[in-house]
């Protein structure tokens, strides 16, 4: 829903109609580019469920159930136009998952804050606050400054296989697989004084705050260059003042009018002040539409590390980290509209052994929720590293009432450990298992309107020897199950 306030409306309104309508076509123009404010808000209700096995492991906690929960998300936001092509926008939202650094209590299931009688279950946060001016110094040059989003998608929104600062977890906390590795030399640690076994992981999302500059190469459209200082964490325990910096381009190849092809090159810097980290990625990103046939997508994604990460001061661990993705994408002439997308993805990972002085985590700011279970960072266990992952994804579209109403996704990925987490087993445990499993998954969107849909997803990990392997959580089962239901309401 879109209210445009022009001041010139107003003033307008007190006087005649005769002089409303005397305005020259120039005056109204000028007026118009003056001022507008745009206000847009997106509602979200989603109802989940998830089964024990993956309670558990979060809680870090032989005593957890599966669990039932809402995550309900409302978002209000503000666009204001304003002269010389500049834009400011405010962007609310309340926070469906959200960890506090200094209080283990509210790690593990409790990030999901949405249990009726807290105090912050509601809690709105500022999720953008800033200012675009484009032409800020000479043409083809844009400035944004503020509290902002970031991301680096090769193949469009939600599809953040480095960076996504709005939707993704401190880079230098570490993922799930080395969090509930006892002994792990790389895992964030509860604060002093809290039972680590019951501290549960730390699950939260990052705000970046900093300033990016977008340079619109020779006034063509085809050359992008963005260069970026953000701060993602302010203040810590152990990882204080954490920051993200770099250059990134973009490169459009228009073999095709609908759909360019895209090649993306990357260098970053992520670090923080009291432990010492410097990591520096270097990255590079293909993604090709061919002439033929129609709708073909080929994709590549590239990325090394190297540098420092340090645990402490006084203990310096090496970073050597990679991480790799490759697919295809093929939209079928067949009724129901049909696409056919395999992948291959691998993630460096690290054993967790603390007597080893390198880090082999890929340290990043994803935003990869493809798999429901192993992947997803609302509902299931968030797994961003030391993966090796063959997938395959099937779509369709059809009517039930209006022409592509009918939105219907099947996910089938298998996960393996790319190094086998020391003590993935449990103390005493030898075999701790490298195999996690089959994941299968479907979601189902039905749009009633263009600001109303329905949708369902269920997801089941089966045949996993490492969730049964998790003897010091009692998980006791090789399968784990996620399934829910979700509104969306946009205006």
């Amino acid at each position: 829903m879109n209210f445009n306030f022009n001041p010139l409306l107003i003033a307008l309104a007190t006087l005649v109609a005769s002089d409303a309508f005397a305005q020259s076509p120039e005056a109204a123009k000028e007026a118009e580019d003056r001022l507008r404010i745009d206000f847009f808000i997106d509602a979200e209700l989603s109802g989940a469920y998830r089964s024990h096995a993956i309670t558990r492991i979060l809680d870090r906690d032989n005593n957890t159930d599966s669990e039932a929960f809402l995550a309900p998300r409302l978002t209000i936001r503000a666009e204001a136009r304003l002269p010389k092509s500049a834009e400011v926008v405010v962007e609310i939202e309340n926070a469906r998952l959200r960890s506090n650094l200094f209080d283990s209590d509210t790690w593990g299931t409790d990030a999901n804050r949405v249990i009726p009688g807290r105090a912050d279950d509601f809690e709105a946060l500022v999720e953008q606050a800033y200012i675009r001016v484009d032409n800020l110094f000479w043409n083809q040059l844009s400035v944004k400054i503020g509290l902002q989003d970031f991301a680096l998608a090769l193949r469009g929104p939600g599809d953040s296989f480095f960076a996504d600062l709005q939707e993704s977890e401190f880079a230098l906390v570490s993922p799930v697989a080395e969090s509930v590795t006892t002994g792990s030399l790389y895992g964030m640690r509860a604060p002093d004084g809290t039972t680590p076994a019951t501290a549960g992981v730390f699950r939260d999302r990052a705000d970046a705050g900093g300033a990016r500059l977008t340079w619109n190469v020779a006034q063509k459209s085809l050359l992008f260059v963005d260069a970026f200082w953000f701060t993602t964490l302010e203040g810590g325990v152990r990882h204080a003042d954490e920051r993200f910096y770099g250059l990134n381009a973009d490169f459009l190849i228009p073999i095709t009018e609908d759909r360019p092809s895209l090649v993306n090159v990357m260098f970053s810097g992520i670090d923080n002040d009291r432990a010492g980290s410097q990591i520096w990625t270097g990255g590079l990103g293909l993604d090709f539409s061919p002439m033929a046939p129609v709708g073909l997508d080929i994709y590549l994604e590239l990325y090394g590390q190297w540098g420092h990460y340090a645990d402490t001061p006084a203990h310096g661990v090496h970073q050597r980290a990679f991480a790799g993705r490759a697919g295809v994408k093929l939209p079928l002439p067949l009724p129901l509209k049909p696409a056919i997308e395999g992948s291959v993805w691998l993630l460096s990972g690290d054993r967790g052994d603390p007597d080893d002085s390198t880090n082999r985590d890929f340290v990043s700011y994803e935003n990869i929720n493809e798999a429901l279970v192993v992947e997803d960072a609302l509902y299931g266990l968030d797994i961003d590293s030391n993966y090796f992952s063959p997938r395959l994804r099937a779509t369709a579209t059809a009517k039930l009432f209006n022409p592509d109403d009918l939105h219907i996704e099947l996910l089938y990925a298998w996960f393996r450990f790319h190094r086998e987490p020391a003590r993935a087993g449990g103390p005493g445990r030898s075999d701790p298992a490298r195999k996690i499993g089959h994941e299968i998954d479907l979601r189902a969107r039905f749009e009633f309107s263009e600001h109303a849909s329905f949708s369902i997803f269920a997801g089941a990990l089966l045949d996993s020897p490492w969730l049964a392997a998790r003897d010091a959580f009692y998980t006791r089962t090789r399968r784990a199950f996620i399934g829910g239901v979700q509104l969306n309401v946009g205006f």
